[in-house]
């Protein structure tokens, strides 16, 4: 009995898919490691209390509409869990660092209600949802890097080399996805995110704003797209993608905060 419960709280209690954990913890990452403080400690515990706060909650109104009236009442406890863990993280980092290390999180305000919406309706997988969540999430690092004392434009950086992350890998995958399932895709609008992220780079690196290394981790996730849209790439199974994007976002991660 306890080996079939686990499966079933862990699909309560954890979001599934892979990306959506990756492209959240890549911000909490980068911000602690260039930017450590207990403030940037408490505003990465809220940040990902709120992550983890969206999968039951949406388990919760599943399951009312199914009238699974058991499982709505778990989703709703680990989301109690988890609001207490987002608010008391919260409190902790502005309790260490004000309130203006949360002034990022104006602008990623509409970003994330554009998610949030879309996640209501059950469209999480839509382009709209896949862009605007990791998008919203980046300011995470802008935030920790101020609550560490980190002026304005550097801490801005830190959002804007995360987006230019994100954004284009979220296209790629899309692509790859539909080229291994025989569908049309566009890699011109793959490729050309790729080239763009590398000009936003180098323009924030010129401005030394961003270190020289990132300019190289960007040109490997230009190769990394390129080949794996081309006709030599080796079909693999979807959790496989999800995976190896995990990996280059660890390594974007790291290799950008080693560069600082």
């Amino acid at each position: 009995m306890a080996t079939a419960a686990s499966p079933r709280l862990r699909s309560i209690a954890l979001p599934a898919e892979h990306g959506s954990w990756g492209l959240t913890l890549e911000p909490i990452l980068l911000g602690l490691l260039v930017a450590p403080s207990w403030g940037g400690v408490g505003l990465a515990i809220g940040a990902f209390g709120l992550f983890l706060l969206r999968w039951p909650l949406k388990v919760a109104q599943t399951s009312r509409k199914q009238k699974r009236y058991a499982r709505m009442r778990m989703a709703l406890r680990f989301a109690g869990i988890y609001a207490l863990l987002a608010a008391g993280g919260l409190l902790l980092g502005v309790w260490q660092a004000g309130w203006r290390p949360l002034l990022p999180l104006l602008p990623a305000l509409p970003f994330g209600l554009i998610f949030f919406l879309y996640d209501t309706q059950n469209r999480s997988r839509s382009w709209q949802a896949e862009l605007a969540g990791p998008v919203a999430f980046a300011a995470t690092a802008t935030s920790i890097a101020l609550a560490g004392g980190w002026a304005a434009a550097p801490a801005l950086a830190l959002w804007a080399v995360l987006v230019a992350r994100a954004v284009p890998s979220v296209l790629y995958v899309r692509a790859r996805l539909r080229l291994d399932r025989g569908k049309p895709y566009r890699p011109a609008l793959v490729l050309g995110a790729h080239l763009m992220a590398l000009v936003v780079v180098g323009g924030l690196i010129w401005l030394a704003l961003l270190p020289l290394l990132t300019f190289g981790v960007f040109g490997l996730l230009l190769g990394r797209a390129i080949g794996g849209l081309s006709r030599y790439r080796r079909p693999v199974p979807v959790k496989v993608i999800g995976l190896t994007e995990l990996g280059w976002g660890l390594l974007t991660v790291l290799v950008v905060a080693w560069g600082y």
